[in-house]
C-alpha cells in the first residue's frame, strides 16, 4: 500500500503526541506516587513530632510538680531562719504581658500542632525561668543558713573541763590581796593533767605564759564575736594560729600563774565584754555540733 507524504506526516505527529502523552502520564504518574511517599515520611514525622510534644508536656508538668515543692520548702526554711518570703508576683517569674508578633502570627495559622508546640515552648521557657530564680533563691537561704551554722560553730557551749566549780562569775574576796574585786571567769578544779576542751570552733591568737594567768591559751571565734580565755594550764596542746573545733583537746589542767591548787579559770568574751560564761554551758543531751 502506498501511504503518501501526507500520511507519513499524519503517522508521525500521531506518534509524537502518542510519546509525549505517554511521558505526560509517566510524569503524572511519578509526581502523584513521590507525593504519597512525601506524604507518608510527613504523617510519620507528624507522630514523632506529637509524641515529643507530649513528653515535653509531661516534663514541663512533672517538673512544675517539683517546683512546688521546692518553693514550699523554701518558705518553711525562709520562716525558720527569719528571712522574707518571696512573693507571688516575683515566682511567676515574668510570665505574662501582651503577645508578641510571633504570637501573633502562630496564632493566625490556626494548625493545632503549631498551636500546641508554641504553648509547650512557653511552657519550657516560663520553666526555665522559674528554675534560675528558683537557683537564686536558695542560694540566698544557703548562705544565710551557712553563715548561721558557722556563727553557731563558733559560740560557746560547752564546759571545757567537768569538775567543782570553785569559784564563780562576778564579784567575790580575792583569794590573795583579800579586796573585793571582780572575778571575771569561772574557776573548775580538777586533777592535775585533766584534759581541757576548746569549747567552740575557731584559732588559736595566743598560746603562752602571762603573770598572773600562767600558761594560757587564747582562741578567737571571730565569726561569732567570741573570744575563749582558759588559764592556769599545765601545758598547751595546740600551737598559736591552729584552727580547731568544739571539743578539740587545747591543754591539760594545771597550777601555773598565782593559784590556789589545780583548776582552770575559764572566761568567756562577748564583743570585747565579759559574760558569765555558765551562760553558755548547753545541757549534756542537746547536740551542738
Amino acid at each position: 500500500m502506498f501511504i503518501g507524504r501526507a500520511g507519513v506526516f499524519i503517522v508521525l505527529a500521531a506518534a509524537i503526541l502518542g510519546a509525549l502523552g505517554l511521558a505526560r502520564c509517566v510524569y503524572f504518574g511519578a509526581t502523584f506516587g513521590y507525593a504519597k511517599l512525601g506524604m507518608y515520611y510527613n504523617q510519620k514525622e507528624n507522630h514523632q513530632l506529637k509524641q515529643k510534644l507530649q513528653f515535653l508536656k509531661r516534663f514541663a508538668k512533672e517538673e512544675n510538680t517539683s517546683i512546688s515543692g521546692l518553693v514550699t520548702f523554701e518558705d518553711k526554711m525562709r520562716l525558720k531562719f527569719g528571712l522574707d518570703k518571696i512573693s507571688e508576683d516575683i515566682r511567676k517569674a515574668g510570665v505574662g504581658g501582651a503577645p508578641g508578633s510571633d504570637e501573633i502570627a502562630v496564632a493566625s495559622l490556626g494548625d493545632p500542632g503549631v498551636l500546641q508546640a508554641d504553648s509547650v515552648k512557653e511552657k519550657l521557657s516560663a520553666l526555665l525561668r522559674q528554675t534560675r530564680l528558683q537557683d537564686s533563691t536558695f542560694n540566698q537561704v544557703a548562705s544565710y543558713a551557712q553563715r548561721q551554722a558557722d556563727i553557731w560553730a563558733q559560740r560557746p557551749s560547752i564546759s571545757p573541763v567537768w569538775g567543782r566549780i570553785t569559784s564563780v562569775f562576778g564579784y567575790r574576796v580575792h583569794p590573795f590581796s583579800g579586796a573585793y574585786v571582780m572575778h571575771e571567769g569561772l574557776d573548775i578544779s580538777g586533777p592535775l593533767g585533766t584534759p581541757i576542751k576548746c569549747s567552740a570552733d575557731g584559732v588559736a591568737s595566743f598560746v603562752g605564759f602571762k603573770d598572773s594567768f600562767g600558761k594560757v591559751v587564747i582562741i578567737d571565734h571571730p565569726a561569732s564575736g567570741y573570744k575563749t580565755i582558759f588559764a592556769h594550764l599545765n601545758k598547751a596542746a595546740i600551737a598559736e594560729g591552729q584552727a580547731v573545733k568544739r571539743g578539740d583537746i587545747i591543754g591539760y589542767l594545771g597550777n601555773t600563774g598565782r593559784s590556789t591548787g589545780p583548776h582552770l579559770h575559764y572566761e568567756v568574751h562577748k564583743y570585747r565584754e565579759l559574760v558569765n560564761p555558765v551562760d553558755y554551758f548547753l545541757p549534756t543531751d542537746i547536740t551542738v555540733d
